[in-house]
């Protein structure tokens, strides 16, 4: 009876000891991967213009070639487009824009347009220096780099050397470990949606040649400046957890809290969102398509 007892308990150990490797193993493998790259994809610079030889000739300042070409392309249909309304207008005794308001707002547009791409560096660089500032600012406090990958490695050192997936050190690695999926699906959705709004600025701007398309400028603006604020909130927001295990990583309060600033973290974009309005992030595709949707609506 005692010898069953007692093989029953070596095997439950030697399961127990497979889980935990296994585990160890999996969560170590991700966050080597995983952390490095979300620095990359959350801090967003000037390197953004240089993905690639096609992606240059796409953001190519001449206005002969890129988007650029297309924009003013589509300048001329407007002035175009404009002149033949007119002169119905004038057939159908009918109302329209002034001649003097709409070629004065036309031609500061096909000037600011063709500095879009510019002006899009210009407010990522911008953007970059704040962040870039509190990152400093963390720094210079708690002496390590402000970064995902030097986070999970500071908290990593933070848990016990034997690794325990049934203990609280081994739940709260495995909950950062696999919120950093999320993490990395969400900025990922974020940098991209920076590109495609770029790639959009021409356009945007342009629309400001006219009250009736003004409308789209203002919802292409918000949605550019609520994914760029977002880098600057979530730099400010990774301060807390240096902050935590600063004073005391061995705190069950403190380490509660450093699940909740993890969770934070997740939800900053839907912050930003209700704060300032504009496009959120979501970390599933149909939310993704459902914030595309909503801007497009405006």
């Amino acid at each position: 009876m005692n010898d069953s007892i007692s093989n029953s308990v070596n095997i439950v150990s030697i399961v127990i000891e497979i889980i935990n490797t296994l585990c160890s193993n999996l969560f170590s493998s991700i966050d080597s991967n995983i952390f490095p790259l979300l620095d990359e994809l959350v801090f967003i610079d000037k390197n953004i213009f240089s993905t690639g030889d096609k992606m240059n000739k796409l953001f190519s300042n001449s206005p002969t070639s890129g988007v650029l070409l297309l924009a003013n392309c589509l300048f001329t249909a407007f002035v175009l487009y404009y002149a033949a309304r007119s002169l119905i207008a004038n057939l159908t005794a009918t109302q329209t824009e002034s001649p003097p308001k709409f070629f004065m707002r036309a031609f500061l547009a096909g000037i600011t347009m063709n500095y879009s791409l510019s002006i899009c560096k210009f407010l990522i660089s911008a953007t970059n220096l704040i962040s870039s500032f509190f990152c400093e600012l963390g720094k210079n406090i708690f002496g390590k780099d402000i970064s995902f990958e030097t986070l999970i490695s500071l908290l990593n050192n933070s848990v016990s050397n034997s690794f325990d997936i049934f203990s609280l050190d081994g739940i709260l690695s495995g909950m950062l470990s696999i919120s950093s999926f999320a993490l990395i699906i969400s900025f990922a959705f974020r940098y991209i949606l920076v590109e495609v709004l770029m790639i959009l600025s021409p356009f945007a701007i342009l629309c400001l040649s006219t009250s009736s398309t003004e409308s789209f400028f203002k919802s292409w603006f918000k949605c550019l400046l609520s994914l760029l604020i977002l880098q600057i909130v979530i730099s400010v927001m990774l301060l807390i957890p240096y902050a935590l295990i600063r004073e005391n990583n061995n705190s069950l309060f403190n380490k509660i809290l450093l699940v909740g600033s993890i969770t934070a973290l997740l939800k900053s974009n839907q912050f930003v969102k209700e704060f300032m309005g504009g496009l959120g992030i979501g970390t599933n595709f149909q939310t993704g398509l459902a914030g595309i949707r909503s801007m497009i609506s405006k």
